[in-house]
């Protein structure tokens, strides 16, 4: 082919599905949590999980093995009947027993299984203080499931139009809490809608009336029940969808007892690393003074635990050291780089008023932080000229970095002056309300980065001499090209496509040693990009997993770490015969462009090798096309769309396009409801390479 030079460059990195990425897919544990100290037995429903060997968790004080669970094809086909609910993604189960240390403190933890194949996504599991009470039975009003002894956590899922009881005994005077995690153990479901478990609880009397309603706790979607009970005897409390729907995935925990419950803890900001005493609000707690001392800085929870056992976890932010941080300070506080405030809109004043030294075309950026720590303020800022005139109002800004957050409501105000002097900034909540909890933050920036980098999936999985692929998404703006930089990978692993090149996704491939040892790799992603002439910065890339809701939007829920998950090799390897590091041109007339794959195979393998392309788009094709047992490389050919061919002739700018093969060897054909799928016995992937035409 004439003048074909092509730009074949590739990048590789982690964390992705490809073909050997994740093959596991967790929707739910049951129950999703334990007493600290103890051994519990949990299920874990979800796709391809009966595979799994290991059990993964972010905290060395839980450890967890596999049961496998063996289920007949009859009480599969009795489970799903055709009026309910189920889904074939959470087809099947596990058992997993699961030994908590004494030592661990309660909260969420992330729990992941494992197979030879790779890891599944994360799924929260509960450290409480308190035991596990099991639903035993499907209840009634008159046939409840009866709580021996509190305080308990009552573990339980609600079936498809189902409602579930449970009966305790209280006596007069007494404030019981009844705190649900519902939507917190399955944060978003991809087949429902609003994509989530929306519980709604009541308590009744042992007449039947009710003593206590919540569906939501302020904006969060669990609700929350604190009552003084009005007499000795026997309650009932009822929990159910908000809209009756069912399935193993709506489950749920809920702390129940003469529990303490934390409802403010003030001031909610702190300096990393420096003690603040604070004072607390709620129920059953003892004390009202505390003190918070939090190394990480951002956004972090801590717990008051008394005698009892522990509250519930309360959102604590943290800035670095080297800012001075106002406390509730006086009218008209000065706003500076160097110097944050923590305030709160007190029943006095409900607009609170700052005071900013402005320069002339030097611009103001002001961040709030509010709702991201909890707060119930929905807040409005603005900003006034030295006449009271408003130059700049805003209302929400989203932040892609709050996964869990689908109602954002913390503004961010930018807003260049033309002259010097000072400018007032006031703040106040959109539906006028007041008190401690409508508390925030404020910071005068410089600047704030113009856009955020992920990287998905959390952990990578690659076998040992194979390559995997991970995916970098960007949101906001990237200006211009940024370089991905990969800190912790052992001498021997190879990457490919480590210079981004526009797009808000780009893929990474990474590339594992013959013969690497299996084990987890702990690394670090970061991205350089510039920001001046001569000058460049680096940024965090932060690992997230994605979840979707209510069959369309997707979110980034962010994980505890970043890790290259060496497993167990295929008995075959792909590679290319180019140099990666090199950029080679095709010409824009070339209507194939020839690629050379070698596959480096094991001893006694030979299955045919089915090859295809691995990023698939209406410009390019590839017939299909097998290694054959005898064959040890192939010249494939990729087709260009004629059509698109004679458009990209048009085009000034020349298009990048990232491309990979993946070579399949078939397997079982599996059934999942009326549903066939053929897995595949392999799958291995060469590492990415860069197509650009040349005119």
């Amino acid at each position: 082919m004439k003048n074909r030079k092509i730009i074949l460059a590739i990048l590789c990195a982690f964390l992705a599905i490809s073909a050997n990425a994740q093959k596991l897919t967790s929707g739910y544990l049951f129950p999703a949590g334990g007493q600290v100290g103890t051994t519990v037995e949990i299920e874990a429903g979800g796709l391809n999980i009966n595979k799994a060997t290991k059990v993964v968790f972010n905290h060395p004080g839980i450890k967890g093995v596999v049961i496998p669970v063996v289920e007949s094809a009859a009480s599969k086909r009795k489970r799903r009947r055709l009026n309910d609910q189920s889904s074939p993604q959470l087809s099947d189960k596990v058992r997993i027993k699961i030994t908590i240390a004494k030592d661990v403190p309660c909260g969420l933890y992330d729990l992941r299984l494992q197979s030879p194949k790779g890891l599944s996504n994360m799924l929260p599991f509960e450290v409480s203080s308190y035991p596990n009470f099991i639903e035993e039975k499907r209840s009634s009003l008159k046939n409840p499931n009866k709580v021996t002894s509190l305080p308990a956590v009552l573990c339980g899922y609600v079936a498809p139009g189902g409602i579930d009881y449970f009966q305790f005994s209280g006596h007069k005077g007494e404030t019981i809490v009844a705190s649900v995690k519902g939507r917190q153990l399955v944060p978003y479901i991809a087949d429902a809608v609003p994509g989530w478990f929306q519980p709604v609880i009541k308590i009744v009397d042992s007449n039947g009336k009710e003593v206590a309603f919540s569906d939501d706790y302020f904006h969060h979607v669990d609700p929350v029940i604190i009552t003084t009970l009005p007499k000795d005897g026997d309650y009932t409390l009822i929990i159910h969808d908000a809209i009756y729907r069912g399935r193993e995935d709506f489950n749920y925990r809920i702390q129940l007892g003469v529990i303490p419950f934390v409802t403010g803890r003030y001031p909610a900001y702190g300096i990393a690393g420096k003690k603040v005493n604070q004072s607390l609000e709620g129920v059953n707690l003892g004390a009202t003074k505390v003190a918070a001392k939090v190394k990480t800085e951002g956004y972090n929870s801590v717990l008051f635990t008394n005698d009892i056992g522990s509250s519930n976890a309360v959102p604590f932010y943290t800035l670095p050291k080297g800012i001075k941080l106002l406390q509730y300070p006086k009218e008209s506080a000065l706003l500076s780089l160097t110097t944050a405030i923590s305030d709160s809109l007190s029943s006095t004043a409900r607009v609170k008023r700052y005071r900013i030294e402005a320069e002339k075309r030097v611009p103001i950026v002001v961040e709030l932080i509010g709702r991201r720590n909890g707060s119930r303020i929905d807040a409005v800022m603005r900003l006034k000229d030295r006449f009271g005139n408003v130059v700049a109002q805003v209302d929400d800004t989203e932040d892609p970095i709050q996964g869990l957050i689908t109602f954002h409501a913390d503004p961010i105000l930018k807003f260049t002056p033309k002259i010097n002097g000072e400018m007032i900034l006031e703040v106040e909540d959109l539906h006028r309300g007041h008190g401690k909890d409508y508390h925030y933050l404020l910071r005068l920036h410089k600047e704030l980065p113009s856009f955020n980098a992920f990287v998905s999936p959390a952990y990578i999985t690659t076998p040992s001499g194979g390559t995997s692929l991970f995916h970098v998404d960007i949101t906001g703006k990237l200006r211009r090209p940024a370089n991905l930089v990969i800190k912790g990978l052992p001498k021997g692993f190879t990457t490919s496509s480590l210079k981004l090149r526009g797009g808000r996704r780009w893929d990474v491939s990474i590339t594992a040693p013959k013969g690497a040892d299996i084990k987890r790799i702990p690394i670090e992603l970061k991205m350089e990009y510039p920001v001046s002439k001569g000058e460049r910065k680096l940024a965090d890339v932060l690992p997230v997993d994605k979840m979707m809701q209510a069959f369309y939007y997707e979110h980034r829920i962010p994980a505890a770490e970043l890790a290259v998950d060496v497993i167990e090799a295929s008995p075959y390897r792909l590679s290319l015969t180019f140099d990666l590091e090199e950029e080679q041109l095709f010409s824009v007339d070339d209507e194939t462009i020839p690629v050379k794959i070698v596959v480096d195979k094991d001893p006694g393998f030979n299955d045919p090798i089915e090859l295809m392309l691995g990023k698939k788009n209406n410009v390019f094709s590839l017939d299909p096309i097998s290694i054959l047992p005898e064959e040890t490389e192939k010249i494939i050919h990729i087709k260009l769309n004629p059509t698109s061919l004679e458009r990209f002739k048009k085009r000034k700018n020349r298009p990048n396009w990232q491309m990979y093969i993946v070579g399949t060897v078939k397997g079982e054909i599996v059934q999942r409801g009326r549903r066939k799928f053929q897995n595949a016995k392999y799958s291995e992937m060469t590492p990415i390479f860069i197509v650009q035409l040349k005119r």
